[in-house]
């Protein structure tokens, strides 16, 4: 029988991560970061779950509500 599980690639899982962290760090619930950006609090638990892969607009639109480079979302740090 096929495993149906999908596999977490690392840059999904340093996304998830990271917007879990940093919405944590600024006290910011899910509902709060949902509406900055036009989507509901139900995608953005999936999204930090690793659960659901973001499309590029979506990476970008949490990058400008969190006022931080798309890079950093996507684990890549600046040296």
């Amino acid at each position: 029988m096929a495993d149906n599980k999908k596999d977490t690639s690392e840059p999904l899982r340093k996304f998830a991560e990271k917007i879990l962290e940093i919405r944590l760090k600024r006290e910011m619930s899910q509902m709060d970061v949902g509406a900055r950006i036009g989507i509901d609090r139900e995608n953005i638990r999936k999204y930090e779950k690793g659960l659901q892969e973001p499309r590029l607009s979506t990476i970008v639109k949490f990058a400008e509500a969190f006022e931080i480079d798309y890079n950093e979302l996507l684990g890549y740090e600046k040296e």
